[in-house]
């Protein structure tokens, strides 16, 4: 009998044991897949804004030697790139800008070549429509209800003549796990914006 309630014993601390393993194994796992997920969309935000910041003012033009022109050259009336913020948000949150998507030799008020990313309520958007940053009616880029942008925000290193180059900042959170944090630092050259 003694040696039965030995076994049982043994036994009920060695399945204690796996359990608690097991529950923590899982929790490291969750974290991870957390850490990994928050990672990844910061790298995807910076793919996305860089690919297209990079070529605002872009203007098709099949006559010259270079196959583009700029804004700068041309007599076009849309605006290129301009920072600013919604209301309740800090200075430098929206960034809007244009190019020539369709590679048609003009920046027209389309949705398609009238671009900007901004913070909004925790959100990282983009431009729908030609709207302003002041306007509502931006598309959320970040899904809320699993990442928190606690940081957005552009300012513009250098403007010359070969164009501008602009320094964003991104810092996102994990809605499910808040001590998931990550943050990025990256630049962008708009070689066709003067």
């Amino acid at each position: 009998m003694t040696e039965l309630m030995v076994a049982c014993a043994l036994s009920g601390i060695l399945i204690t044991a796996i359990t608690t393993y097991s529950v923590q194994s899982h929790i490291s796992l969750s974290t991870l897949q957390h850490a990994t997920a928050i990672e990844e969309d910061a790298r995807a935000l910076q793919d996305t804004i860089s690919r297209h910041l990079s070529r605002a003012g872009f203007i098709e033009n099949v006559t010259m030697l270079t196959p583009f022109s700029t804004l700068a050259n041309t007599n076009h009336t849309v605006s290129n790139v301009a920072l600013g913020y919604r209301a309740g948000e800090t200075l430098n949150s929206c960034i809007t800008f244009s190019y020539d998507r369709d590679s048609s030799g003009a920046i027209t008020e389309s949705q398609d070549e009238l671009f900007g990313y901004r913070l909004h309520d925790k959100s990282i958007e983009y431009r729908v429509g030609g709207k302003t940053c002041t306007q509502g009616g931006w598309f959320d880029l970040t899904d809320p209800n699993t990442v928190e942008v606690t940081q957005f925000a552009i300012s513009n290193l250098h403007k010359g003549s070969w164009g501008s180059a602009y320094e964003i900042n991104i810092s996102l959170r994990s809605v499910i796990n808040p001590n998931v944090v990550t943050s990025n630092t990256f630049v962008v050259e708009a070689l066709n914006e003067r």
